[in-house]
């Protein structure tokens, strides 16, 4: 019997996630630092919750008990966060996950699903687009955990009975997503929207990026569960690049509204371009994205506006 633990289940893809481990019938447990009351109205008894915190070893070990795969969702930081908190990023992104999966080994998980980034643990691109045996030098201190975290799992699942997936997913994106943090370009964009406040570009606007709507993003975290450990990374992306001007006037296009601008000198832990090719990710998961862009941001959009309807008056 198949009991998924979903870590990091309140975030943007985590609920997404559990919403579709459910549909489909799987017994799912949701693990995070805390469970905000839509969240526990939402999932109620249908799943069971467990708060975690993933810094306490011995906590983690018993919390886990009898999670039979699970999938890493959990991270405190981004890469807006540039390359300003490294030594941070080291003790709240590499050392709490390492310890986590020597933590599920000892528990005799069997499958380990880890979500890492497509867009930034390649760095700046020698070949478009990009595939799984590309050189990885990341620009920035979020690639670098992601990439460590990748290691350690392989090198901490060698030998153990605890397989493992890595999917180096590119820009997800979709309803739910609320911009904060400045995580999503086209939730941020949304968030600026309705903040009335202008975007912030960086650089010309020109840098592409591969962009994946969220539905397309969960088919390939369930097809990973579902199928058994592949023991290997696999890019999870479109294959297609939209420059952050091209993703500005398609949300425009779709809000009927212009959204004022400002740009700004580029950040060099940015890469000029990156596009995933998910070919492997086909051949050995039959998964490829199926939502074209368009259809994916008119969704996100009306999701937002039908949110903004329905938000609590303000008026004083």
């Amino acid at each position: 019997m198949i009991v998924v633990g979903v870590f990091g289940a309140n975030g943007f893809i985590g609920r997404h996630l559990t919403r579709a481990l459910v549909a489909r019938g799987h017994q799912t447990v949701c693990f995070g630092r805390h469970f905000p009351l839509d969240f526990q109205r939402e999932f109620d008894d249908r799943v069971e919750m467990r708060l975690i915190d993933l810094h306490d070893d011995i906590e983690v070990l018993k919390k886990i008990s009898g999670i039979t795969h699970v999938v890493q969702l959990i991270n405190s930081s981004n890469a807006t966060v540039e390359n300003n908190k490294i030594i941070s990023d080291i003790h709240s992104n590499i050392i709490p996950h390492v310890s986590f999966i020597s933590s599920c080994i000892i528990a005799n998980v069997r499958s380990f699903t880890f979500l890492s980034s497509g867009g930034t643990v390649y760095g700046r691109p020698q070949t478009l687009p990009i595939t799984e045996d590309h050189p990885t030098f990341p620009l920035n201190s979020y690639g670098l955990t992601k990439l460590f975290t990748e290691h350690y799992l392989r090198m901490l699942c060698r030998g153990s009975g605890m397989g493992f997936n890595i999917l180096r997913v590119a820009n997800p994106f979709g309803p739910g997503q609320m911009g904060v943090g400045g995580q999503g370009l086209i939730g941020t964009i949304l968030q600026r929207f309705k903040q009335k406040e202008p975007l912030t570009i960086f650089g010309d606007g020109l840098s592409e990026r591969d962009y994946l709507y969220i539905d397309d993003t969960v088919d390939a975290i369930l097809r990973a569960i579902e199928h058994g450990p592949l023991n290997t990374m696999v890019n999870i992306g479109s294959g297609e690049g939209r420059s952050i001007l091209e993703v500005l006037e398609t949300v425009e296009a779709a809000l009927g509204s212009q959204i004022a601008r400002e740009h700004v000198s580029g950040r060099t832990t940015d890469a000029p371009s990156n596009i995933l090719d998910p070919a492997k990710a086909e051949r050995l998961l039959g998964w490829k994205a199926v939502t074209s862009f368009r259809l994916g941001v008119a969704k996100t959009v009306e999701w937002n506006l039908r949110q903004q309807r329905h938000a609590p008056s303000t008026k004083e």
